[in-house]
């Protein structure tokens, strides 16, 4: 597949992971409305429990992901082994921790989140259900690595915006038409992910020639190798991302964490572009030679620092007036600064989203998951000194501290080359330009708009004149644009 190719997947990835965002905003009032305060936030503790439990999938779907992607040309007998060996292992894994869902779930629920006799009745009754969906859910990542392999961003995408949307949506048609009682609103939810599982295995067999083989104990053991070092990240770097906010509580008390954890929620979304490009970037990854992998990982990091810089430098002028309208005055007024710093770290942070999976894509996950695990004591004693010292902010560049750390040291371990990587400067000096002014000035609504826009614009400029593979790109995207146009 062509350059072009890489930047469908791209766009492809940014829309499915932004659609789901969308439909929560225009969801959560109906729930609320419909079903309560009380109910929701018990539904919104399940979700966060089967999210937490995701990480039974021990890595295995990036792993199943990565060693397809390699296989790419293989015979159907060598990709079927792998493809089997990930599922079987997969729904074994999501069928234990199904159960211990189901009873420590359930004992917790029971004991420590006072609920009233009746509440509890419901969410006993939906408790089997909620259960059953880890399994769907770890079965559905192996579906969806294999497609990925295969570079069906688009059918991907589709499928995934189309099960999120869903899964949304209908569990709260059923809370207005039918009853807001968790009983019937929890087996909507895994009547619709056992829909979306169904629609993207039936999509697999259409598109590729993977068969359900006997489980190849070899195989098998490869691919935990592999997914296990996944799986340290994806446990460290949760606590990495979250820590701040415990200690921030501990600290500061529980209203400064709201203070903190909006800015930090809003950052977390604009670094949708980063994670986009890196998951689109990941089977070829996997599968170029090392001279490859690497020269694409620098072409997409350069074009990444502007078209995400762009991004981040809006934001910059527009996040005082957006708490502002969305939340409070007095809010936004305190939250503020913390994102300002916060988005500076959301840029760094995300250019080494695609250096991340370069060393997942050539068999070393093992550095990442390392070196996550090595920064989390050093980062508890900044953050304990820098929020002695400054508070919120404190804690906020305590992150970004972190963060610019994890990234020099991630460009080090995936060999990238320093001297090819000098037109990140410009991106960077723009962003602490744009944090300078909006220092010295609160716009509104509309002034933070036009200046957003005009920040944006520019470092957007500034990277056509330094950077010539972005040059190449917007040429093709202008001469397609203007061709369709005639």
């Amino acid at each position: 597949m062509t350059d072009s190719g890489l930047k469908k997947n791209f766009v492809y990835t940014v829309v499915g992971m932004a659609t789901p965002v969308v439909v929560a905003l225009a969801t959560i009032p109906v729930y609320i409305h419909h079903i309560g305060e009380e109910r929701y936030g018990v539904l919104s503790i399940v979700w966060l429990l089967l999210g937490y439990f995701g990480f039974l999938d021990m890595g295995l779907s990036r792993a199943s992901a990565n060693a397809l992607a390699k296989l790419r040309d293989a015979p159907d007998e060598a990709r079927s082994r792998v493809f089997s060996s990930s599922l079987y292992l997969n729904l074994a894994l999501g069928v234990v921790g199904g159960a211990v869902i189901y009873f420590a779930g359930g004992y917790l629920f029971r004991t420590q989140f006072n609920l009233t006799e009746a509440l509890w009745d419901e969410l006993a009754r939906g408790m089997p259900w909620v259960a059953a969906m880890l399994p769907l859910a770890l079965a559905s990542g192996v579906g969806i690595g294999a497609l990925e392999s295969r570079e069906r961003f688009l059918s991907v995408n589709l499928l995934q915006m189309s099960g999120s949307a869903a899964g949304q949506v209908v569990p709260a048609l059923c809370a207005v038409f039918v009853s807001p009682s968790l009983e019937w609103v929890i087996p909507a939810a895994f009547a619709t992910r056992l829909l979306t599982t169904v629609q993207i295995f039936w999509h697999l067999s259409r598109v590729d020639r993977l068969r359900l083989t006997g489980y190849d104990r070899g195989q098998g053991r490869s691919l935990f190798r592999y997914g296990a070092w996944i799986s340290v990240s994806n446990i460290v770097g949760p606590i990495l991302t979250s820590l701040d906010q415990f200690v921030i509580g501990s600290k500061l008390g529980p209203a400064a964490v709201s203070h903190y954890s909006v800015p930090m929620n809003l950052t977390t979304r604009v670094q949708i572009i980063a994670a986009a490009l890196s998951r689109a970037a990941f089977p070829r990854l996997s599968r170029y030679s090392r001279e490859e992998a690497v020269d694409l990982t620098e072409r997409s990091i350069r074009g990444l620092a502007y078209l995400f810089g762009a991004a981040c430098a809006g934001a910059l002028f527009l996040v005082e007036p957006f708490l502002a309208l969305w939340i409070s005055p007095a809010f936004g007024q305190v939250a503020t600064p913390v994102a300002h710093i916060l988005l500076t770290g959301a840029w760094i942070n995300g250019l080494a989203f695609v250096a991340l999976s370069l060393l997942q894509g050539q068999g070393r996950p093992d550095l990442p998951a390392k070196m996550h695990v090595l920064e989390l004591l050093p980062f508890i004693g900044v953050l304990w000194f820098l929020i002695d010292r400054f508070g919120l902010p404190g804690a906020a560049a305590a992150w970004v501290l972190r963060v610019a750390v994890d990234a020099l040291l991630m460009f080090h371990l995936a060999g990238l080359r320093w001297r090819r990587l000098w037109t990140l400067l410009p991106a960077g000096l723009l962003l602490l330009l744009a944090q300078a002014a909006v220092g010295f000035w609160s716009p509104g609504l509309l002034q933070g708009l036009l200046a957003g826009i005009a920040a944006g614009t520019m470092v957007i400029i500034v990277g056509l004149a330094v950077d010539r593979p972005l040059r190449a790109t917007v040429g093709v995207v202008w001469r397609r644009v203007g061709g369709r146009g005639r």
